[in-house]
């Protein structure tokens, strides 16, 4: 299986704009989108080329996948289960029937099945739903991207909260 080209077309030229490289430090540093599509690509290769081994690559709050304040987890979207997150209390959730928290009701939806969708585009893609932030009670705005491991039923993720950043300006960069 290789990863298409298209995908390393991309995160070179996100190379050549400069970006730093990986501190991983949990917490007070806010990643940028650029470092979020920076450390899914990064990620890629490693489901593909160990298969399930390499999920557990994404378990370890301490690990390379986890950098400022933003983590990969892991999505089988098949079995629409949580395969893989920093917090192993949530690994192996149902999240058929999961929905985030707009604060409207009624805009409420599945952003687990979105995100999958999204996922399988040809160069992944961004999504925006609400969740609160770790230690917050309010819901934000998150946005994250999204691609599928090729040859595999799971999608990786990762995100940041973001009240402002444009998911259809961050889609229109991915063509």
């Amino acid at each position: 299986m290789k990863t298409p080209k298209r995908i390393y077309s991309i995160f070179s030229a996100i190379m050549v704009l400069g970006l730093t490289a990986w501190t991983p430090a949990f917490g007070e540093e806010k990643a940028t989108t650029d470092e979020v599509f920076q450390l899914i690509l990064k990620a890629v290769p490693v489901v593909q080329e160990l298969g399930d081994a390499g999920l557990e690559a994404f378990k370890d709050p301490k690990g390379e996948f986890v950098y400022k304040d933003t983590y990969v987890l892991v999505l089988d979207c098949q079995n629409m289960i949580l395969a893989a997150h920093p917090n192993p209390k949530l690994i192996g959730i149902d999240l058929k029937n999961h929905l985030d928290k707009n604060p409207d009701p009624s805009k409420r939806k599945n952003q687990d099945r979105e995100i999958c969708e999204v996922s399988k585009r040809p160069n992944g893609g961004w999504v925006e739903y609400y969740w609160e932030k770790l230690g917050e009670k309010d819901p934000q705005r998150k946005i994250s991207f999204t691609v599928q491991v090729p040859g595999t039923n799971y999608a990786l993720v990762s995100g940041i909260y973001d009240d402002s950043t444009s998911v259809e300006e961050l889609n229109a960069r991915l063509k």
